[in-house]
């Protein structure tokens, strides 16, 4: 982790009116409670943000207001400040470990008898007196120095009061807080707390202070007009990450598979071309918010109908089936009522449908995009002559079997097939077979074996119900450790999910 010194912050307490270079933004700051860039603003994340997730409530379970605040009652200034966090520290006062800097984050601010929420480029920290400084931490101390700061650039202060701690502790906001900005609320529950404003021409600065005996939260937020990142792409996947993000493993790619999309009342299983990934920002630079907000506006690109903003159930996150599950755990999640979750549908101008599932959780999140389409038939049946010819030349023989999707059921179109492998056994009874099931290297290691296995094992079973004595078959798998084509590519992973029957 970086370590920040006490005075390298922002622009030092002597050079605080003295402008850091920057490029401002052309809309004025106090447009952005009416207009935004896209098509959320912050007025509207106020206004909807309750119910976006069903009423902000503390840890137990008493309701948050939400809170408006008019931004016009406040006088305007235009002294310059430096670089987010704008504001040095006193002397021997520094943050207790790395600040979480963000490109975009939205953070509810106390305000009046419940919160107002604020977006844009945060900052927030822990600020401690180290040991080594020679002196002890002094509440007075730091917010005299902090009150004199912020009236020097223009400041205002809209709220003192309590923390009230536990309405950051609530269910509805403990993964944007637990994700960034633990550190400045994680004080006693009722620490004395301070909340100011500046505003300026071109944007809006907001500063909250909670103080305890040992330490202190600080936020530092700059209110400016969102504009995204990340951009929607005519090609599939669609979706890109917003700045500064990467993958935490490699997607998955799948030229075909069925995917369980919520819909607010069931879940809406959908066939296609599927991409799912998983990814993160390094640094403690990761923000839920940023990764919505992106999210959002590439899906208004495509004038997307959003499907469902919530968490899902637990009694109906706990149906989807376990295989499932762990085969998404990545992208999706494995227990799916954990994290706020946003499903979209897009139907675009030449026909085509896109469901995207988007998991936002605290450290991390993913998503899951599947193009509704139908199964393009690849694999041509292998009649039983081809099939001995191939056994008595190669000694093996792939064979088109079709599952379920994750599962060992073999699926009905997958009988002409057996059939064609049930008469080469009948056609030589002294032939005996071991059955061995492939997979790609998509997903975990060890289900791809369990699959594999089990896979093996419904071929063998099949041909036995079907007359084939047991001891001429043998069931073996083994998961990914043998492809026979680059998994880099569709068709390479295609050829690698086979059954082959080998030569005892």
């Amino acid at each position: 982790m970086k370590k920040y010194p006490a005075l390298a912050l922002g622009c030092a307490v002597s050079m605080l009116l003295l402008a850091c270079s920057r490029s401002e933004p052309e809309t004025n700051a106090a447009a952005t409670t009416q207009a935004a860039v896209v098509d959320t603003t912050p007025a509207a994340t106020d206004n909807a943000a309750a119910a976006t997730v069903g009423g902000l409530q503390d840890r137990e379970g008493k309701p948050v207001a939400v809170v408006p605040f008019d931004i016009s009652r406040i006088a305007t200034t235009d002294k310059p400040l430096g670089a987010l966090p704008f504001f040095g520290l006193p002397q021997g006062y520094e943050p207790l470990n790395a600040p979480h800097v963000r490109a975009w984050a939205r953070f509810p601010l106390r305000m009046g008898d419940g919160v107002h929420w604020v977006e844009g480029p945060s900052w927030s920290a822990q600020i401690v007196v180290p040991s080594s400084a020679g002196k002890s931490f002094s509440a007075l101390e730091l917010e005299r120095n902090l009150d004199t700061l912020l009236s020097a650039a223009g400041a205002s202060k809209v709220f003192e009061g309590p923390e009230h701690r536990d309405i950051y502790y609530g269910p509805q906001l403990e993964d944007e807080i637990g994700g960034g900005f633990i550190d400045a609320v994680n004080n006693g529950a009722d620490a004395p707390t301070s909340v100011w404003v500046i505003r300026q021409p071109q944007r809006n600065i907001w500063v909250q202070l909670s103080l305890d005996d040992l330490h202190a939260g600080m936020v530092v937020l700059e209110e400016v007009p969102f504009t995204p990142t990340a951009h929607w792409s005519d090609s599939f996947p669609h979706l890109s990450l917003p700045a500064g993000y990467n993958d935490r493993n490699k997607p998955l790619q799948r030229d075909f598979d069925r995917f369980p999309f919520w819909t607010g009342d069931h879940f809406e299983q959908v066939e296609g071309k599927l991409w799912a990934a998983d990814f993160d920002k390094p640094e403690r630079a990761y923000s839920l918010h940023e990764v919505r907000r992106n999210l959002e506006a590439m899906m208004a690109t495509v004038n997307a109908t959003k499907v469902f903003d919530g968490r899902i159930p637990k009694a109906q996150a706990e149906s989807v089936p376990e295989s499932v599950r762990s085969a998404y755990s990545g992208s999706a999640g494995y227990n799916w009522d954990d994290f706020d979750l946003v499903v979209y549908r897009a139907d675009l101008p030449d026909g085509r449908q896109i469901w995207v599932h988007a998991r936002l959780e605290y450290l991390s999140a993913g998503w899951v995009v599947v193009e509704r389409k139908g199964l393009q038939q690849t694999a041509a049946l292998l009649p039983a002559a081809a099939l001995k010819q191939q056994l008595d030349s190669q000694g093996r023989v792939a064979i088109q079997v079709n599952f379920a999707t994750d599962q060992a059921q073999i699926l009905p179109d997958s009988q002409p097939q057996l059939e064609q492998v049930l008469a080469v056994l009948k056609q030589d009874p002294a032939l005996q077979l071991s059955v061995e099931g492939h997979t790609d290297n998509s997903g975990n290691a060890a289900h791809n074996q369990q699959l594999s296995d089990a896979r093996a094992a419904s071929v063998v079973a099949s041909l036995a119900a079907a007359g084939i004595a047991p001891a001429r078959l043998q069931a073996r798998g083994w998961g990914q450790d043998k492809p026979v084509a680059d998994n880099a590519s569709e068709a390479g992973r295609a050829s690698n999910r086979r059954v082959e029957l080998v030569k005892r």
